[in-house]
């Protein structure tokens, strides 16, 4: 099985210093970008992979067949930093099968009908029932935009969601 480093919902995906960054933490050789749309555009896929860090290889799947290429020992070798544009596509993953120990939440866009939680994390009904789902499974939440910042947890965060 590859080692899953590190696992991030942030709808921006892979841009300037904040995924040089946590690429770094996660000590990553691949980036995994799951979502369903881009998995689809090849063009698109063409330009995450020349956005990635030097020496990061960058793969791009839709939720099923990032859970079938998990359960196949597929996904590669070395360290694999997963990076999902939604918390639905990271849930849809886990529902069929990927396993997800850990996942933060770096950015979550302040759209109509949800609600700012903490900078850059914005939720609604629908996010707060899917990550309490995911974390019912085992799953460990946090919100955290940038490694030199302080970050939250799910159950604070959830405190401030009902507030």
């Amino acid at each position: 099985m590859p080692n899953i480093t590190f696992a991030r919902v942030d709808h921006r995906l892979i841009h300037g210093q904040v995924i040089t960054k946590w690429s770094k933490i996660a000590a990553a050789q691949k980036i995994l970008i799951v979502d369903d749309v881009l998995a689809q555009d090849s063009f698109m896929v063409d330009i995450y992979k020349m956005a990635a860090p030097s020496g990061v290889d960058v793969d791009i799947k839709s939720a099923e067949d990032t859970a079938r290429a998990y359960q196949a020992d597929d996904l590669g070798s070395g360290n694999v930093f997963l990076l999902f544009k939604s918390i639905q596509t990271a849930r849809k993953a886990m529902d069929a099968g990927l396993e997800l120990k850990t996942l933060q939440l770096g950015g979550v866009p302040a759209e109509a009908g949800r609600k700012i939680v903490f900078q850059a994390v914005a939720l609604n009904d629908v996010d707060v029932a899917d990550l309490t789902h995911m974390a019912d499974a085992g799953c460990q939440i946090t919100l955290q935009v940038v490694p030199e910042e302080a970050g939250m947890t799910l159950a604070d965060a959830l405190k401030k969601y009902n507030s």
